[in-house]
């Protein structure tokens, strides 16, 4: 799957390396963010708070094959930087296709977009390393010039290699990191007299997830599967990690102001509720101030 997916990136650098370099786009964003429950746990004496750093960057080729047709082909480099957790850190890198047809003319005209994402993450663990695929479709229509709305399907799979998860019992399934999603997302966004922008989004998940805990948790009787996962944070002792079933729901708002042409910055809440098998509840806060540029 390694091999495969650098495939993928040598030929999207070919394509990317082209000296006409009309129809590309650069960008980039480095983000600060606080999340007060990173393990996805339920009891008290299983949360543990952590702060991290992200960077990303993204250089993409736009194709336009028709009046109202778009193509756009982009590779992406990524990394993130836990402050506490030993085991979650990671780099990220990755291809994706995108297609978007306008469904008639005018700056009203609603648009569809599909598209789809292959993306290597290699974590400071390395049972955590594998592929995220993701599919969606999505539509997306401005209303007013200050109002803009749109929902998106997708669908999600991550792979990883049981072999290299140990198990928490001799017996139990160790497959934690192969899980399948599936998600709705909805958002609206308002232009602001400042020109700063605020949007809501409402995330509905359906599928699995991991929950890092100490071995008496709510989740052991209902669990897919079980690992060791002693390395998610330097105070947290013989941890195991669950893969659960569950659905989540996350609420987010954003506020973003221009700073320049090319430059801008956000600041973003994110309300979690996740309900898993066997009538399991957890819930958490992420708050994020992220820096964007397009180059």
């Amino acid at each position: 799957m390694y091999s495969r997916l650098t495939y993928i990136i040598l030929l999207l650098t070919l394509l990317l390396a082209n000296p006409a370099v009309a129809n590309m786009e650069f960008d980039g964003n480095a983000s600060y963010s606080f999340n007060d429950n990173v393990s996805n746990a339920v009891s008290d004496n299983d949360i543990f708070e952590d702060s991290l750093v992200t960077a990303n960057f993204n250089a993409a080729k736009l194709w336009i094959p028709g009046a109202g047709k778009s193509l756009l082909l982009s590779g992406h480099l990524g990394a993130e930087k836990y402050n506490d957790s030993t085991g979650l850190d990671r780099y990220s890198y990755g291809a994706s296709l995108a297609y978007i047809q306008r469904l008639g003319l005018g700056a009203y005209a609603a648009r569809i977009k599909t598209g789809f994402r292959a993306e290597y993450r290699d974590f400071d663990t390395d049972m955590r390393d594998g592929m995220l695929y993701r599919a969606s479709v999505g539509l997306e229509k401005r209303f007013t010039p200050e109002l803009i709305a749109g929902a998106t399907l997708t669908r999600e799979r991550r792979t990883a290699d049981a072999d290299k998860t140990v198990p928490y019992f001799a017996l139990a399934p160790s497959d934690v990191f192969n899980q399948n999603n599936s998600e709705l997302e909805a958002y609206i966004s308002y232009t602001l007299i400042n020109n700063s922008v605020i949007t809501a989004r409402y995330l509905l998940r359906h599928g699995e997830l991991n929950a890092s805990t100490n071995p008496a948790s709510a989740f052991f009787n209902y669990a897919k599967a079980i690992g060791q996962d002693y390395e998610i944070c330097k105070a947290c002792g013989k941890y195991v990690v669950y893969k659960v079933g569950a659905n989540v729901q996350a609420l987010q708002l954003d506020w973003n102001w221009a700073l320049g042409r090319d430059t801008s910055v956000s600041a973003n809440y994110e309300r979690r509720i996740a309900d898993a098998n066997g009538g399991v509840t957890y819930t958490g806060n992420i708050y994020k101030i992220q820096l964007s540029r397009r180059f």
